[in-house]
């Protein structure tokens, strides 16, 4: 392990055990002065702000969980939008693009296909198929090509016939072109998706070549609803709570049977008057009454007993899906006495509330805890713990990288591959701190760095260092602490870095600098005015 011997300049930031230690003393304030102010107000009042703390806590924690699945494909599609503009995509070369799309959609796992049309009826189609690639081209009179890629650059089959399929007539196709923002991203009503007969949501955005400014492309990636559906399933939002997506007109969607029998048949979309029953239907009815609050409490009965629910759009909010939770009333407070037992039974369910909030709190911070473990730990439980952050899967606070510096599909030295973990770097430095596990691939497995070739470990982390220094700064040194150790049988690279005081930016070529922070479980690149702005806020 090494680290800077630089004096700070700044006062030190609280890290998150002092931060959760300092939220908890103001929820334990927070808490007595809402017991004395059930002792004046009958508590009635209480009830209602506990409740509706609760309910927000809660529904930001489901919104977190699933913030992923349409910001990573709505980043992809967005740095697509820029290669068509600027003439990179084109339907004529089908080889091209798969060249282009393979790594992209290898990336994206809960995509299931890429799509790109234009206005004059030629398309192409691109997914994953039986461990392989199929693509598809069809031109203006319907005549397609099927061919089956082992890889980028490899055909393995090709067949020739007619298709039935205009992308012109597609949702996606129609809802891109007709909005009027040009660079945002459209995404569509739940439908069956025209190829792989499965149900999903299609994300697109529309481009025009510079030397075709008469021609209109629109370019899609295919997001089946079982992956969102799926996940939504497993979410525990409290102890009779529910996750639940709904359209913009109130129609309920639910996930399909998770059991071996399942098909890919379209999931259940039931309106509440189709089904009046369950207290997600009734919370779908009461939003609509009320004329579909965005991100605000709102109570309604069910049951014989009182529930909250809260929404939020999760894109258009007239067209697009919305997020929402239905929460009982009692697992927030409990059964309210009635009488002389009213004051005491308040303060109870005041204290009840505070503890709810702390586990919340607790478990919110816990995530940059399990982000940080110590590297003077006993081997066998650092060992235990970073396999227990590898279950956790990336995040805002960990991020994996397979090598330090091997491109493994070329089996050579990338300066790609280095720059790629020294973003993550800098976006933990700029953000909240966490830790990149190196020798982890995404999916998870724990390959270590033996393709990195390193002489001994001394070497590893004297190169480790040597690009700290020349792509970040020596300065920056003193907040990151790396260490080569055992795991799985495998050594891999941790590096804990903490939150830095000043703003780090990475020097790549021609010594530009480039400023990252952490946006969910990925590093993004700010522009100069997003990072005064964050900055500012910061």
């Amino acid at each position: 392990m090494w680290t800077s011997s630089i004096q700070r300049r700044k006062p030190p930031r609280l890290g998150p055990r002092k931060r959760l230690l300092r939220d908890l003393l103001l929820l334990l304030v927070l808490t007595i002065g809402s017991v004395l102010v059930a002792v004046f107000f009958a508590g009635e009042s209480l009830r209602d702000k506990l409740a509706q703390e609760q309910l927000q806590a809660l529904a930001q924690k489901t919104s977190n969980d699933l913030t992923g699945f349409l910001q990573i494909p709505e980043n992809s599609l967005r740095i697509a939008q820029g290669w068509g503009a600027a003439g990179a995509l084109n339907l004529d070369d089908a080889a091209a693009l798969v060249d282009r799309f393979i790594p992209v959609l290898e990336n994206l796992p809960r995509i299931s296909a890429l799509v790109l049309g234009d206005s004059d009826g030629r398309s192409f189609y691109l997914a994953r198929k039986d461990k392989a690639w199929l693509s598809r081209s069809v031109d203006a009179q319907g005549n397609a090509v099927w061919r089956r890629w082992s890889g980028p650059g490899v055909q393995i089959e090709e067949r020739r016939g007619q298709e039935d399929y205009d992308p012109r007539s597609r949702a996606w196709f129609k809802g891109a072109l007709a909005m009027t923002d040009a660079s945002g991203v459209f995404w569509t009503h739940p439908y069956l998706f025209f190829t792989e007969r499965t149900s999903g949501i299609t994300g697109a955005v529309r481009f025009q070549r510079s030397d075709e400014p008469g021609r209109n492309y629109v370019l899609g990636l295919d997001l089946p609803l079982g992956n969102v559906l799926g996940a939504l399933a497993g979410l525990k939002v409290s102890l009779g709570g529910a996750a639940f997506i709904t359209e913009a007109n109130g129609a309920v969607l639910l996930p399909p049977a998770m059991d071996e029998n399942t098909s890919s048949a379209f999931p259940v979309s039931l309106s509440p008057e189709q089904l009046d029953a369950g207290p997600v239907f009734a919370a779908a009815k009461a939003w609509l009454a009320a004329g579909r609050p965005a991100r605000q409490p709102l109570t309604y009965p069910s049951g014989g007993g009182n529930w909250w629910a809260w929404l939020q759009p999760l894109s258009n909010p007239d067209k697009g899906l919305w997020l929402g939770i239905a929460v009982p009333e009692l697992d927030f407070l409990g059964a309210l006495q009635g009488g002389w037992t009213l004051v005491l039974t308040v303060g109870t369910l005041a204290l009840a509330a505070g503890l709810l909030v702390t586990l919340l709190l607790t478990r919110h911070y816990g995530r940059q805890f399990k982000a940080l473990p110590s590297l003077t730990d006993h081997p066998a439980e650092f060992e235990e713990k970073v396999l227990a952050l590898i279950r956790y899967g990336e995040s805002p606070n960990l991020e994996f990288k397979s090598t330090l510096r091997t491109n493994l599909k070329t089996g050579k030295a990338g300066k790609e591959i280095e720059l790629a973990w020294l973003k993550s770097v800098v976006g933990f430095l700029n953000t909240d701190g966490g830790v990149l596990l190196i020798g982890v691939n995404d999916g998870g497995e724990v390959v270590g760095i033996a393709a990195d070739q390193f002489e001994n470990d001394d070497k590893c982390l004297l190169h480790f260092k040597n690009l700290i220094n020349q792509h970040i700064g020596a300065e920056f040194s003193k907040y990151l602490h790396a260490e080569i150790r055992p795991v799985a049988g495998k050594t891999l690279v941790a590096v804990v870095c903490e939150k830095a005081r000043e703003p780090a930016f990475l020097i790549v070529g021609g010594g530009n600098e480039e400023f990252h922070i952490r946006s969910g479980p990925s590093s993004i690149k700010l522009t100069p005015r997003q990072m005064l702005q964050y900055l500012s806020a910061h």
